[in-house]
């Protein structure tokens, strides 16, 4: 059972994995399309990070601009998805709207360890706070169980002050796949 925890107003991003760098301007890697069918599809002006991300934040220059792909918003995140320099899927979120007032994130993960395990990403702040996870094509994600609100076929949200459940476990159109919840959001 997730229990709340209070949170308090300090940024805090707690992530999977962070790489610094990126690559500036490159397709989008074949094995990222084989996991995630939506980074096949042209990228549209929607699907850019806001220019106060993109400019000059560690998670603007994660991924290469090229390969954003924006999956969905909720309250007052919105998030995307995008490949690092070493061709891992990245999930990002930015919580605010505004150069003034946000707070963002980046968590990735190989290929073969998001085929089972997808990636999951908590950020904290003043603007907010939000734990997403980012699915493979083909996990019903409506099967998590109603801890989890299903943003977009690949995008799903739980309560990031919740105490997390044991691993979930699913089967979809790739095989078994295992989602375990990351730890609870103490922000002080």
């Amino acid at each position: 059972m997730r229990k709340p925890l209070i949170l308090a107003a300090v940024a805090t991003v707690i992530g999977l994995s962070l790489a610094a760098t990126a690559q500036a301007d490159t397709a989008t890697p074949e094995s990222a399309t084989e996991h995630l069918s939506l980074m096949s599809q042209s990228q549209t002006p929607v699907d850019r990070l806001p220019e106060f991300i993109s400019a000059g934040t560690e998670v603007g220059e994660l991924v290469a601009a090229a390969t954003t792909r924006r999956l969905g918003s909720a309250g007052t995140a919105t998030y995307w998805s995008g490949i690092d320099a070493n061709g891992e899927l990245c999930l990002i979120t930015v919580v605010g709207d505004t150069a003034a007032d946000f707070v963002a994130g980046a968590s990735c993960a190989p290929p073969s360890d998001f085929t089972t395990k997808g990636v999951g990403l908590q950020v904290a702040g003043p603007p907010g706070a939000s734990e997403a996870y980012l699915l493979p094509d083909g996990v019903p994600a409506a099967q998590l169980g109603d801890a989890y609100t299903v943003v977009s076929p690949n995008l799903v949200l739980a309560d990031p002050a919740a105490e997390p459940d044991g691993p979930r476990s699913v089967t979809g159109t790739n095989g078994t796949f295992a989602l375990s919840d990351l730890a609870p959001t103490q922000v002080r």
